[in-house]
């Protein structure tokens, strides 16, 4: 009905009331914006395969009339892309996200074992070339590593002076890198340890007492100050308004309804026994049908039909080609009389 009415109203019966400034046709587009959202989401939760095909029908057309006015928009201000709507929303009293234009999820869900076998294809040619990067930055780094180093004093003693911003960006840049060059070093000597701890377990060599109660009060502490440290957290933001208050996820509805949807979708996508796959077997299992039971008829029907458009207008042609298949046309009007 939105849509029905959003035509009358760009085509009013009165040609004076036909929208014909920039103002008019912006609320035209925002109003498609939202009849387009409604749309996706009514046509992402529905089940039905005729009702999923009759709505796809409208969605792609309402996207290609938001198009279609956009485009017009763009015209109507100087052939600038960028059209200015604030005062609009002010007016209208709505929110800058609804000019944010959704991508309709069926993109995704209709074409998801394509996207997976891209990607699939994109990790192997990554890992490939990785490979063959680090093979030939090792062969490079053996051979060349004191030309670089030359080159690099090279390039920092030569140059004019840096100004004070960049100067500051470039030590920003360095400290930070030292500091993840230090995390590296904290993360790689832990790892050593873990796999001299797991050395040592897997050899059946035991700890010593005092080590073993160090090694346990060390985790335990560190694991209760980190609950502890997060807990408090949590409970800070949550009292000065930066997190909502917790709720219960058995309870919830919105969780409720997301586990709805969720259930929905994966009952209409099965690939063995989802609906659309219902709807498609049934499809041909009625075409098949309609063919076994009506498909002679159906034939002579259309060659009577194509006789009949061929030759009209030529009588006597057209009495032979009836004469020669056997048909009296003189006895069947007489018979009719």
């Amino acid at each position: 009905m939105e849509l029905l009415d959003q035509l009358e109203a760009e085509n009013p019966e009165d040609p004076s009331l036909a929208p014909k400034e920039l103002s008019e046709w912006a609320c035209i587009y925002i109003k498609y914006l939202q009849i387009f959202r409604k749309l996706e989401m009514a046509y992402d939760q529905t089940l039905q395969p005729q009702k999923r095909q009759d709505m796809k029908k409208a969605l792609e057309a309402c996207m290609g009339r938001m198009l279609e006015i956009r485009h017009w928009m763009v015209k109507l201000n100087r052939g600038l892309d960028f059209v200015q709507l604030d005062d609009l929303l002010v007016d209208l009293k709505l929110t800058p996200d609804v000019l944010e234009v959704p991508v309709p999820r069926y993109f995704i869900e209709d074409r998801a074992k394509e996207l997976n076998d891209r990607d699939k294809f994109l990790q192997v040619l990554l890992e490939k070339y990785q490979q063959a990067d680090q093979s030939a930055e090792g062969a490079s780094s053996s051979n060349g590593g004191d030309s670089n180093s030359a080159a690099a004093v090279n390039a920092v003693s030569s140059g004019p002076p840096l100004l004070q911003e960049e100067a500051v960006a470039i030590i920003l840049r360095n400290e930070r890198g030292r500091q993840a060059r230090e995390r590296m070093r904290m993360v790689a000597s832990a790892k050593r340890s873990r796999a001299l701890e797991e050395k040592r377990r897997q050899a059946g060599i035991p700890l010593a007492k005092d080590d073993a109660v160090t090694k346990i009060q060390s985790m335990l502490r560190g694991h209760l100050w980190r609950s502890r440290t997060r807990r408090e957290a949590n409970q800070e933001q949550v009292f000065i308004g930066m997190k909502p208050q917790p709720v219960d996820p058995k309870t919830d509805p919105q969780v409720i309804e997301a586990k709805h949807l969720l259930s929905r979708k994966q009952q209409l996508l099965d690939p063995e026994t989802g609906t659309l796959k219902k709807y498609d077997d049934a499809v041909v299992a009625l075409k098949a049908k309609v063919k076994e039971t009506e498909g002679e008829d159906m034939r002579e029907a259309i060659q009577d039909k194509v006789i009949t458009v061929q030759y009209r207008g030529h009588t006597s042609t057209f009495t032979a080609i009836l004469s020669s298949s056997g048909f009296d046309c003189c006895s069947h009007v007489a018979g009719l009389l």
